[in-house]
């Protein structure tokens, strides 16, 4: 048998791998990982070497020109369409030339007037978003912007809400040129003969309506209670609560619904007693629920004589000859804002803790009316001096009615003023919900440091030189080097001259960021001032005829003596308190 001689050949090498030495380590998974990396490193290198960019230490900045043609852009476009949830406002009139007939699409108007001019104009549009005016007194910003914006809204027809808190000075440059543009002027200022009458107990539809009445009862007694916004004993507050909203629904159950009958309800000898009397007491059942909290606390007198009094302390502040005519009797200002109408709302500071309650509670409940889905055009409320009252759903307002067409205007001093009202957390969330804001000199560290930080910092780039020397000579070196600073520093907030303001709007805005702030020195026109001066001349005019058109009734004896007639009526006292 013969042998085989078998004959090993070494492995075929591939052509490529021998080529390409590395390649084995490539073609498996993760090799293909690393030249992935590497790759995508390269590139990134190769882009920032092209474009000379590197990574930005800080991104504020201030708008231009660009930013300021599309705010313009978006404020002509607002005020074209007239939509209740897209606002315009202006600082200075611009020359308007109205076009005969609107231009449409689709049916709808998209130009109704030309601009002829605007050079000094400052268009403000997205104003349903909310605006802050900060400012110490002195700063300009009522001057400067509120009354301004004002007029603006006067020009459009939309229905106004002003709260004035030195009544009459703001009115009195607002009320004659809104007379003169066609307006409706109504004043709520209890105290004063030009006022007109608001009964709250209207906004309620019949006794059963404990929700209405509780929400007048909050905003009462809020007012009555001022403080630091964090509220005092929580359950008194809510006793209190509790106590004012069944008095409301008890009084609206009497031919006499008003806040004169809720003191004298509260002032009869043994009330709980006589409340509690099935017998004698005419009560409906459901308003004697709302009373059951204060029936609970039967077993302790200290406790119901406490909160008691407290809540018939407040409605006997009303209780005087110059304030009952003006919440007594059927409401003569409109409780639904529509078209040109503008209703004020007037601050007596010397009766200040008597009326804050009183107007606030008229505020809230006016703007919860008008308010809703159905509501076609926008509605302006101006609160100047804002933290003066205390409105608890102003943050909803804010956040939540802006489609409704909600366009709050709201003025105070600085942080600390706000935050003694309304309490840290609520005054942040109000600032977050007024997406305009109008910085003027704030007259105080904190909040000038926080508008500082708000707007942020800016990259910053310089060289610097440096030099050696040696045997061989000297040196010259340069380096670029990049650091941030703030864009607007706190003491420059502090020294701002009255009429200049940082403005934050978001429709100044670019490609790639909106709200980016500018600073303005803020020049009044001459012919909006002139304007001004006339509407203050003719206020006396405006004033004498509100007065002789009014027709509330005045404050009489008899009208106290009628309501504790009828309540003496309805829960007659025991025998025994009688013989007394």
């Amino acid at each position: 048998m013969g042998s085989q001689i078998i004959t090993q050949r070494p492995p075929t090498k591939d052509p490529i791998t021998s080529a390409l030495p590395g390649m084995n380590l490539l073609i498996n998974p993760s090799g293909a990982s690393l030249l992935v990396c590497l790759t995508l490193m390269g590139a990134l290198a190769l882009f920032n070497g092209k474009t000379g960019r590197k990574p930005k230490l800080a991104a504020a900045s201030w708008s231009g020109t660009v930013e300021s043609r599309n705010a313009r852009k978006k404020a002509i476009q607002q005020l074209n369409e007239k939509r209740r949830n897209a606002v315009s406002f202006y600082i200075n009139r611009p020359d308007i030339e109205e076009l005969d007939e609107p231009i449409q699409l689709q049916g709808k108007p998209i130009e109704r007037f030309k601009i002829t001019r605007d050079h000094a104009t400052l268009w403000l549009p997205d104003m349903q978003r909310g605006t802050a005016v900060i400012g110490a007194p002195g700063s300009g910003k009522t001057f400067s912007m509120i009354d301004p914006a004002l007029r603006s809204v006067i020009d459009q027809g939309v229905p106004l809400a002003l709260y004035d808190f030195k009544y009459p000075t703001q009115s009195a440059r607002l009320a004659g040129y809104a007379r003169a543009n066609g307006y409706d002027v109504k004043i709520f200022a209890p105290g004063f003969p030009e006022s007109e009458v608001c009964n709250l107990l209207e906004f309620m539809r019949d006794e059963n309506d404990a929700e209405m009445a509780r929400q007048i009862a909050q905003v009462l007694n809020k007012n009555f209670t001022q403080g630091d916004g964090k509220g005092g004993d929580q359950f008194f507050q809510m006793s209190g609560d509790q106590l004012i909203t069944a008095t409301l629904q008890l009084a609206k159950s009497t031919e006499f619904p008003d806040l004169l009958m809720c003191q004298k309800i509260l002032a009869l000898p043994d009330l709980v007693n006589r409340l509690k009397d099935d017998e004698l007491s005419q009560m409906n059942e459901w308003v004697r629920l709302s009373f059951d909290q204060l029936f609970s606390m039967a077993g302790s007198e200290k406790t119901i004589s406490g909160v008691v009094s407290t809540a018939m302390i407040m409605f006997s502040n009303f209780a005087s000859p110059s304030l009952i005519p003006c919440f007594t009797g059927k409401s003569t200002i409109p409780l639904e804002l529509t078209g040109k109408q503008l209703l004020i709302f007037g601050m007596d500071v010397d009766r200040r803790e008597v009326i804050a309650p009183l107007l606030a509670t008229v505020i809230h409940m006016i703007m919860s009316k008008n308010l809703k889905p159905a509501r076609k055009d926008p509605i302006v409320l101006s609160l100047d001096e804002f933290p003066t009252i205390k409105l608890p759903a102003i943050v909803r307002w804010l956040n939540e009615c802006r489609e409704y067409g909600f366009c709050g205007v709201l003025g105070f001093q600085n942080f600390t003023q706000l935050e003694q009202a309304y309490g840290k957390e609520t005054s942040r969330a109000i600032l977050s919900g007024c997406n305009t804001k109008f910085i003027f000199n704030p007259g105080e560290q904190e909040s000038a440091e926080y508008f500082s930080k708000y707007i942020g910092e800016e990259e910053i780039n310089y060289k610097s030189k440096s030099k050696s020397s040696g045997r061989g000579g000297g040196s010259t070196s340069v380096a670029d080097q990049d650091r941030t600073r703030k864009l607007f520093a706190p003491e420059q907030f502090l020294r701002l001259p009255a009429g200049t303001a940082v403005i934050i709007n978001p429709a100044y805005a670019n490609k790639t960021e909106a709200s980016i702030p500018f600073k303005r020195s803020i020049k009044v026109a001459k012919q909006d001032i002139e304007v001004m001066g006339r509407s203050g001349e003719v206020w006396d005019k405006v004033l004498a005829k509100l007065i002789k058109a009014n027709t509330k009734k005045a404050a009489e004896a008899e009208d106290l003596a009628a309501r504790i007639k009828v309540m003496e009526a309805l829960f007659p006292g025991s025998q025994e308190e009688d013989e007394e």
